[in-house]
């Protein structure tokens, strides 16, 4: 199964980069003829002409983000408060009603971990929709990143959790439940000195018709390297597809590494192969040095391997990631407790040893057991 994950994935990166933002449409892939009028009556939110447009990105002057589906450009509001500007180009070969669609979703959903939509516009020919803006990039980036500045356990863990809650939302709290279909590092948007971090990028969106419906048969999409290889091979769609592709960013998140290595070996496999063994230290981040509670990073680790099983029906629930993000949020915070958030300066492996030691005199006996975890697989 390991070969057929390497393929798929290999064979779906021509058709989509990693980095590609583009929306496709919600109708089964059949795009119809533009009624955007008919669409833009559905939104409660602010509508902005095309002019208001111009005025509040100075005339489309700085470009943030590109994609499929046009470009995204820096602007203000009246007020000042920042924003995105999600256009619609019109070489795009997205209808107005598919690129509108992604908004309809996000009406609907109101999270703390979502991004939020201000408002669209539907002005003639032109098509844009409006967001907070995200100060902080991407956790693709930020994961990306070589330098003193790169994110520390603690804060990869809290990024984790956040996203964790928006897709558990998704999940369970909207009715009918919503898969988000294109969960990746790239579409978890960051804000703020304390990274909160927002799912973002609803465009592959897939709503259930009702609450009862466990999967919906539906034409593949996604991003290569984060696709539930079940749904490949089965077109069968369900929220277990998403806690695949989560799994595939918590991998990133404690190796650093993207979804398809450089020798086009697959992270899943990658990771696999070396914690079977027990090797950790050959996994995680090199940007960390050792700066990571050890038990936090197996919790983590071995919960990216579940996430990933290749049988939907032996992966966790979203609900089950939230918790089991939380522990290991207080692992780390236990060690951090005992001995001090870690400055940069000292020996990493004495860091390493002695929050090991605090990690397991905060948990209560609920100390990971390595035997059960990774290293026996």
């Amino acid at each position: 199964m390991v070969v057929v994950v390497v393929t798929l994935t290999l064979c779906l990166r021509r058709r989509r980069t990693e980095n590609d933002l583009s929306v496709r449409p919600l109708n089964g892939g059949k795009s119809k003829e533009d009624n955007g009028d008919a669409v833009s009556m559905q939104f409660d939110n602010r509508q902005f002409s095309y002019k208001e447009l111009k005025t509040i990105t100075n005339s489309f002057e700085k470009s943030i983000g590109k994609g499929g589906f046009g470009v995204v450009y820096l602007g203000y509001l009246e007020d000042g408060t920042p924003v995105a500007v999600k256009t619609r180009s019109e070489s795009s070969s997205q209808g107005v009603n598919e690129f509108l669609a992604e908004a309809l979703h996000l009406i609907r959903v109101h999270h703390r971990n979502l991004v939020n939509l201000v408002g669209h516009c539907k002005d003639g020919q032109h098509s844009a929709l409006v967001y907070e803006y995200m100060s902080e990039g991407t956790l693709q980036e930020k994961l990306r990143e070589k330098s003193s500045e790169s994110l520390t356990w603690r804060q990869r863990l809290r990024i984790s959790l956040d996203s964790a809650q928006g897709l558990e939302y998704l999940h369970k709290a909207c009715t009918p439940p919503l898969i988000h279909r294109d969960v990746k590092t790239a579409n978890i948007l960051l804000n703020g000195s304390n990274l909160e971090a927002k799912i973002a990028d609803f465009g592959l969106s897939k709503a259930f018709n009702n609450d009862l419906q466990s999967h919906v048969s539906t034409r593949v999409v996604g991003t290569p390297g984060y696709l539930d290889p079940e749904y490949y091979t089965s077109f069968q769609l369900s929220e277990k597809s998403d806690v695949y592709s989560f799994g595939i960013v918590l991998l990133e998140v404690v190796t650093g590494q993207p979804p398809i290595l450089p020798e086009s070996v697959h992270i899943v496999q990658w990771a696999r192969q070396r914690l079977a063994k027990g090797d950790i230290e050959s996994v995680v981040d090199d940007n960390m040095r050792g700066r990571y509670d050890l038990n936090s990073v197996w919790k983590v680790a071995d919960l990216a391997l579940r996430c990933t099983e290749q049988a939907a029906s032996q992966r966790p629930t979203m609900a089950d990631v939230v918790v089991q993000l939380k522990e290991s949020l207080e692992l780390e915070e236990g060690s951090e407790r005992v001995h001090g958030s870690y400055t940069g300066s000292g020996d990493a492996d004495e860091y390493a040893e002695s929050s090991d030691a605090a990690s397991q005199s905060t948990q209560s006996g609920r100390v990971l057991d390595l035997v059960s975890g990774p290293a026996a697989r």
